[in-house]
């Protein structure tokens, strides 16, 4: 049976569908989105990822696909379809059975409506796997990503660590360290996997934190 990992970010644009991407060449993991939006202008994440790592990439189509780029609730009232219901998203088989990891890619951040009443941090719990941070490296990511933080943990999540994007920010970092938030690696922007793939530790450092 897979290790499942969710992957969530602080923010929009963070970077997160390039760190499942970089997660999953790194540690050979599957992956997996379970819910996407925004298909009307964009392919999608999992294509994203799959033009990263190439033929190399284990995956399966999402649950639930919608075509506005909105919160998976808004999307849903909005394409007139049926309300979501988490309990039925289950992760495929052949990615379960099939790989050591699985590296699964929320929609959007924590608080991202799932119905009227459900967040992602609902769907986390679901799946009930921890999950890995992504947060911007610069300027206002303290406060997006304590509060992720706190949030998850408030919810009883275990938060394994933080992935730091974009430019170096050693202050930054060690402010997050100095509340308690474990930074697990940081990369700069990138356009390939091959240029930051040497920065990602090893899973066996990162899972028994």
């Amino acid at each position: 049976m897979a290790i499942k990992l969710f992957i969530t970010g602080t923010d929009t644009d963070v970077g997160k569908t390039f760190i499942s991407a970089l997660l999953c060449k790194r540690w050979s993991a599957g992956y997996w989105k379970p819910i996407q939006t925004g298909l009307e202008s964009d392919p999608g994440d999992t294509k994203t990822v799959s033009d990263l790592l190439g033929s190399s990439l284990v995956t399966s189509t999402p649950a639930l696909e919608y075509q506005k780029p909105l919160s998976p609730w808004r999307a849903v009232e909005l394409e007139n379809r049926e309300a979501i219901d988490i309990k039925k998203i289950s992760v495929p088989k052949e990615l379960e059975q099939n790989k050591e990891v699985l590296i699964i890619e929320g929609a959007g951040g924590v608080f991202v409506p799932i119905t009227e009443s459900l967040i992602t941090t609902d769907l986390i719990q679901h799946f009930d796997c921890p999950v890995i941070v992504v947060a911007r490296s610069e300027l206002g990511t303290l406060n997006h990503t304590l509060l992720t933080i706190e949030h998850l943990k408030n919810r009883g999540v275990k938060v394994i660590g933080v992935v730091l994007n974009g430019d170096l920010n050693n202050d930054n970092s060690r402010t997050l360290e100095a509340f308690g938030v474990k930074i697990l690696f940081q990369i700069p922007r990138a356009s390939t996997l091959d240029e930051v793939e040497h920065l990602v530790p090893d899973l066996k450092d990162v899972y028994k934190i």
